[in-house]
């Protein structure tokens, strides 16, 4: 390990030296300007955005739900014809998007270190059409220093019909913004909003300062052009990553549709591009191959020559191989009379001989790698065996790790069957983070690898695959303690063309291959690769202060410690879950602030030589026991302790809840329940073959477990919500048990019915809430027969399932809610913000509104320095308080607390919610 202190050129401490007035010195960013179109304008090679597939007939497409009111446009906004406006690349910007006031783009500002990629984006939300828009950045320069424009890539995020909500949707599409391609020029409608990327890539010798230049905007349908000044704080020091942590992803050589008709030189060419963008977004360690068998017999890797060109382009190994090829090969010789169904479903076991000869085969693998001088091989000869084949599956992983190769299985550790490929497996990759990290370090027997197909593409919200992707490629991997990332897909591609994502067998998602052999990426990646450097920025922060944990120096001591305090807080500040979504994640902001804290503390240390060298542990954090989370329903218990709220059990001791149909079974237990309470378990077995329930025609029904009331018993009008709290257990496969529908509904499925998705997490408590009033005015019905309900149902579709799955619901509370006041449930405001800024917009969610009769409740959000004055405040109508715009344009850097407080008609206080904001000088404000 290169100690930090090699290399490190001229660092500037990023700690903002304040002047007599207290504000942090440094030059304020520059307002966009009108200016000229450039002289040159025509001179660039036009390049435009591809020709996109027609929708076949039989989908609908499902817009995105915009809710924001439309934009008033200033005078100037109205003249040219458009608004500008910024979002952090995790928040998406879809065609229908309207920007809200406190996005106007300002500026556009960032920080990177020399060899890093560095992303910034705009998006205009046009009024008339745009005709031939075009951008331009220029060179960006700092004092005598440049990063030339040639570093500085332009790619618009184009729309594309993808697949709504999964992968598996079949008759459901999206325009969603799939992909980034170089344009020179773009046309698009009035009302349809356009990003566009801008990505630096800073050099590696790049002398640190901040570098300025300007993007220019225009098009032909306006007379000038915008002028957006641009900021880039490169650091002075590189970025290292934690030598036991690793970037795979599965990848298909030689992808036979989007290289079905090109030549031999067009299909090198384009490899050779792909490697390149691989090694560029982060990828470490080699992609996965398939094995296959030669013509004389020998195990050997498919397409073996791109091995060496993968690390010559700078991948490493171990390299992860699939066997699944192999394996087939042999069942069929071994076992003439057996049959395989998906996922290794086979029908007849096969004979000792086969065994023998996997382990055989797997053994002249590894011989093979050695007189190659190859890297590590590690197998998985099985992907995703079905839990009946539990048997079958262990026997082969144990005959590949006999043969000396160590393996690793697509399988959750905490899987029913795990327990069977215990002695056969030496390393568990699972989707989800589902082991902890304390019994992960623990033990050194495994090691845990991760394939979150949950952020890759699967899940087609685009929250999901950006935000909850960057905290499982970054934050949330650094707090797991697993070792290797290997999401699918590098450039999953159903045929027939790699631009259709709807025609076939599968909603495809990753990279594309251009007609001139570029790669084309996929915006969410993007969000990977930051995931990926935030994970590199606590590395290097974790490596300098481990360097000089034994320094004699009073300042760098207290500095070490003042790092390893900010890891703590870290820590203990990630709400760790087994799947990164979208929901319980930082606000997009904080994720670049966060990095920024490190990078201050970086460079600070970095002032002090080191007093040894060697490698940084992983962690870096003195205690890793997991913090309790409050939960998402922690409002609730809050509420009724204040006396706020009432409630109504619908449970009760569960005795009135019944199951309907053959397919499941009912009993009351205390494992079913929470806070020790009891609960109604529900365990179902899908039967497609036969009707259990419905009449007797229909084999693949609709398990229910239910509850009546007497007519006049239950008047839901008189309350707010309706609350259940669920957990499901099932023996499906990786694949299958990423998603879990379930059914509610109220009298009969024809009065009122609504699907949620319990999603991918196995053994995990999940509150289901639904407003009353919304669903009253769903019905479209009126009050009348909501003052009596008759039943209360949650039900499952069999068809969702697979024939045979066993799954266990534990139904812990169904709960009606009424608020005898509002409450504050939820604030979204960021820990950490980058001055400059003109305004913090604090998201507030309240609940119990359509409660108050006595005169208006107001939200009052204030924000109090650490003397206990209040520096900047603001009052909002409850019924409109969504969004609270602080004015920060006048503060300093410091720790305030954001205090938000709902009032009462008469003036008292109640519902405060405190949270701790820390203002610190940003890229602009250092030096």
């Amino acid at each position: 390990m290169m100690s930090l202190t090699v290399g490190l050129v001229a660092c500037a401490c990023l700690v903002a030296v304040t002047s007599s007035a207290g504000a942090a010195e440094g030059v304020a960013a520059p307002a966009l300007r009108t200016v000229p179109i450039p002289g040159d304008a025509d001179v660039a090679e036009t390049r435009v955005a591809r020709a996109q597939p027609t929708e076949p007939g039989n989908y609908t497409e499902v817009p995105f739900d915009e809710t924001a009111p439309a934009p008033v446009f200033t005078a100037v906004e109205q003249e040219r014809g458009y608004i500008l406006f910024q979002r952090r690349i995790m928040d998406p910007v879809y065609p229908n998007t309207r920007p809200l006031a406190h996005e106007r783009l300002e500026g556009l500002t960032a920080f990177a270190t020399p060899g890093e990629f560095e992303p910034v984006t705009f998006s205009i939300y046009p009024t008339r059409d745009l005709r031939n828009l075009r951008v331009r950045v220029s060179s960006l320069v700092s004092d005598g220093d440049e990063i030339p424009a040639s570093d500085v890539t332009v790619r618009l995020a184009t729309y594309w019909d993808v697949g709504y909500p999964r992968y598996t949707s079949r008759d459901t599409y999206r325009r969603t913004p799939e992909l980034l391609e170089r344009v020179t020029s773009h046309s698009s409608p009035a009302g349809e909003c356009q990003r566009w990327w801008i990505t630096a890539r800073v050099p590696e010798d790049a002398a640190p300062g901040l570098y300025r230049g300007t993007v220019t905007v225009w098009d032909d349908g306006y007379d000038r052009a915008v002028g957006i000044p641009i900021a880039l704080r490169v650091l002075g020091f590189p970025l290292l990553s934690d030598p036991a942590k690793h970037y795979s992803v599965y990848y298909y050589t030689r992808n036979r549709v989007q290289f079905a008709d090109k030549d031999e030189d067009f299909v090198r060419r384009a490899t050779a591009n792909e490697h390149k963008a691989m090694v560029d977004l982060g990828i470490d360690m080699c992609p996965t191959l398939n094995l296959r068998v030669d013509e004389e017999g020998r195990v050997t890797v498919q397409d073996s020559d791109e091995l060496g060109e993968m690390l010559a382009a700078g991948m490493t190994g171990p390299i992860p191989v699939m066997g699944g090829n192999v394996i087939a090969a042999l069942y069929r010789e071994t076992t003439p009379d057996g049959t395989r169904g998906s996922h290794w479903k086979i029908d007849a076991m096969p004979p000792p001989e086969f065994y023998e000869r996997v382990t055989k085969a797997f053994r002249g693998l590894d011989e093979l790698r050695r007189e190659k001088g190859w890297p590590e091989l590690i197998c998985c000869p099985l992907d995703e065996v079905d839990a009946s084949r539990k048997d079958f599956g262990a026997g082969v992983y144990q005959a590949v790790r006999d043969a000396g190769i160590r393996t690793y299985i697509t399988k959750d550790p905490t899987a029913l069957d795990a327990l069977a490929y215990r002695d056969a497996v030496d390393i568990w990759c699972s989707q989800p983070y589902s082991a902890r990290y304390e019994k992960i370090v623990a033990q050194d027997r495994y090691e845990y690898w991760c394939y979150p197909n949950h952020n890759a593409g699967e899940i087609k919200d685009r929250r999901v695959m950006s935000l909850g992707g960057r905290m499982t490629y970054g934050f949330g991997f650094w707090r797991s303690g697993y070792t290797t990332l290997i999401p699918w897909h590098w450039a999953w591609t159903p045929a027939p063309d790699q631009f259709d994502y709807l025609r076939g067998s599968r909603s495809g998602c990753g990279q594309r291959i251009g007609d001139d052999g570029e790669v084309i990426p996929a915006v969410y990646w993007e969000s990977f690769r930051e995931g990926r450097d935030d994970a590199r920025y606590i590395y290097t922060l974790q490596q300098a202060a481990w360097e000089r944990e034994g320094s004699t120096d009073a300042d760098c001591l207290r500095l070490v410690a003042e790092a390893k305090a900010v890891l703590q807080q870290m820590w203990d500040d990630i709400d760790v879950q087994q799947k990164y979504l979208a929901d319980g994640m930082w606000p997009s902001e904080e994720f670049n602030s966060r990095r920024w804290r490190l990078a201050g503390l970086i460079e600070a240390l970095l002032r002090f030589p080191a007093s040894r060298t060697g490698t940084a542990p992983s962690v870096l954090v003195t205690d890793t026991d997991p913090v309790a989370s409050e939960g998402g329903m922690q409002f609730i218990a809050d509420a009724l302790e204040q006396g706020l709220l009432e409630s109504k059990e619908l449970g009760g001791d569960w005795s009135e809840w019944a199951n309907e149909t053959g397919e499941g079974a009912t009993s009351v237990t205390a494992d079913a329940g929470r806070d020790g309470n009891v609960g109604l378990r529900w365990d179902v077995t899908i039967d497609h073959k036969t009707d259990r329930g419905e009449g007797g025609d229909y084999p693949i029904g609709w398990p229910r477990v239910r509850r009546a009331f007497a007519e006049d018993e239950l008047d839901m009008t008189a309350y707010d919500y309706l609350l259940y709290w669920v957990r499901v257990d099932s023996d499906r496969d990786e694949v299958a048990d990423d998603s879990t529908p379930v059914g509610f509904t109220i009298n009969t499925g024809g009065f009122f019915e609504e699907s949620r998705d319990l999603g991918g997490d196995q053994n995990v408590w999940t509150p289901i809430l639904f407003p009353i009033r919304s669903m009253i005015e769903k019905t479209g019905r009126g009050d009348a027969p909501w003052r009596s309900v008759r039943r209360v149902q949650m039900y499952i579709s069999e068809a969702d399932y697979p024939d045979g799955a066993h799954l266990t619901f534990d139904i812990a509370e169904v709960t009606l809610l009424r608020f005898k006041a509002p409450i504050m449930y939820r604030v979204d405001a960021p820990r950490f913000v980058m001055l400059p800024r003109s305004v913090l917009p604090v998201g507030l969610e309240t609940m119990g509104v359509a409660a108050q009769e006595d005169g208006a409740y107001t939200v009052e959000v204030t924000l109090v320095d650490d003397s206990g004055r209040v520096r900047v405040e603001t009052v909002k109508d409850i019924a409109t308080a969504d969004t609270a715009l602080l004015d920060t344009a006048g503060l300093e850097p410091g720790a305030y607390t954001l205090r938000v407080t709902i009032m009462a008609p008469d003036g008292t206080r109640h519902g405060t919610l405190e949270r701790p904001v820390e203002l610190m000088a940003g890229p602009l404000l250092s030096g």
